[in-house]
C-alpha cells in the first residue's frame, strides 16, 4: 500500500531546520521509487526529440519565408 505523508497543521510549530530535513528526506524517499530509463531508451528519446526540433524549425522557417514573400509583394503594390 502507498505510504502517506502527513502535512503539518496550522498549529504545528516546526522550525525551518526540521522542515528542511523532512523535505529532503521525503525527496530522497521518492527518488528511490523513480523508474529511470535504460541507456538505449534515453538515446532513442533524445534522437526523436532532436529530429522533431529540426523538423519544426524547418517548418517554421518555411512558413516565415512564405509570409515574408506575401508581405513584400503587398508592399510593392503601394
Amino acid at each position: 500500500m502507498a505510504e502517506t505523508t502527513t502535512l503539518p497543521q496550522a498549529g504545528d510549530k516546526q522550525g525551518l531546520k526540521e522542515k528542511s530535513f523532512s523535505f529532503f528526506t521525503d525527496v530522497s524517499r521518492e527518488m528511490k521509487k523513480v523508474s529511470w530509463p535504460k541507456r538505449e531508451e534515453l538515446q532513442d528519446a533524445t534522437i526523436i526529440t532532436l529530429v522533431l526540433c529540426v523538423v519544426l524549425a524547418l517548418f517554421t522557417f518555411g512558413v516565415d519565408k512564405i509570409f515574408e514573400t506575401i508581405i513584400r509583394g503587398i508592399f510593392r503594390l503601394f
